[in-house]
């Protein structure tokens, strides 16, 4: 049985992937990378300009006023396993994923596997503590890499390629060797929330059934990415009229529509278990 660490923010759907993974799999220890409130004012000045923090806030409230709702959509996907971490598991709380207390812990650890969801980009000498890193990305790689994936694909009016990959994690952004993708069965009513939380439960199921390939002798097969057939979004490639247009197409039910008459009629080819 692989000895397991897991990267991620400190977020409901992110707890969920580390105790349902736990329910099935030993989990060693969890480390969480935490930002400060000094780090992320920075990040989001350096990314969206002064603009940009005040749509984070808009975002945070909004985020505080529709907290019944969000709840609601958790319990409906994640059951009671995203409320906190599971207690068995040790966790290493941190500013930031590179930091050198993590890579300290983990040369301690000596995990066989890191599997990582939603933590900033992890640099080569974390990575390299571990024989295998595997990332969750809510994105159908390479078609949509980074960030805002799913809303990226909602823009396109492109529906059909929203999705789950599990790939290698490397430098290169979302862009390592994938060994399975999904998609989401997407519905009337759904929103980019509801959407991203099934593609974590979806993905979650995706890493535990590779652990189960690795813990009966089997060798996981990946196949490369060509990163020339989609495209890269980061954080300041997100501005706020994106932001607006997202929320006037679940506003105004426009997903219902896509899903009748995408932009792309065909569904890009995936790599599945």
């Amino acid at each position: 049985m692989p000895k397991i660490v897991c990267l991620i923010r400190y977020d409901p759907a992110f707890v969920y992937f580390v105790n349902k993974i736990h329910g099935r799999h030993k989990v060693s220890l969890v480390v969480v990378e935490s930002p400060s409130l000094k780090r992320r004012l920075t990040t989001q000045i350096n990314s969206n300009g002064i603009s940009g923090l005040l749509e984070a806030f808009r975002n945070q409230v909004s985020r505080k006023i529709n907290r019944k709702t969000h709840t609601l959509t958790y319990d409906k996907h994640f059951g009671d396993k995203w409320k906190s971490l599971h207690p068995e598991v040790p966790v290493l709380m941190v500013d930031q994923i590179n930091s050198p207390a993590v890579y300290e812990r983990l040369k301690e650890e000596r995990p066989d596997l890191i599997l990582d969801h939603g933590t900033s980009i992890v640099n080569d000498h974390i990575l390299e503590t571990s024989a295998l890193a595997l990332n969750l990305h809510r994105g159908l790689s390479p078609y949509y890499r980074g960030t805002y994936c799913t809303e990226r694909a909602l823009v396109n009016w492109d529906p059909q390629n929203i999705g789950v990959t599990i790939h290698k994690l490397t430098k290169i952004i979302d862009g390592g060797s994938i060994l399975a993708q999904e998609r989401p069965i997407i519905e009337n009513g759904d929103t980019v929330g509801s959407i991203d939380m099934q593609l974590t439960r979806r993905g979650t199921e995706l890493v535990i059934r590779a652990i189960d390939k690795i813990n009966a002798g089997e060798k996981l097969q990946f196949r490369k990415q060509d990163v020339s057939l989609g495209f890269l979004t980061l954080n300041r490639h997100w501005t706020k009229h994106l932001r607006k247009q997202i929320r006037y197409v679940e506003r105004n039910g426009l997903i219902a529509q896509m899903l009748k008459k995408p932009a792309r009629k065909k569904k890009l080819p995936i790599v599945e278990l």
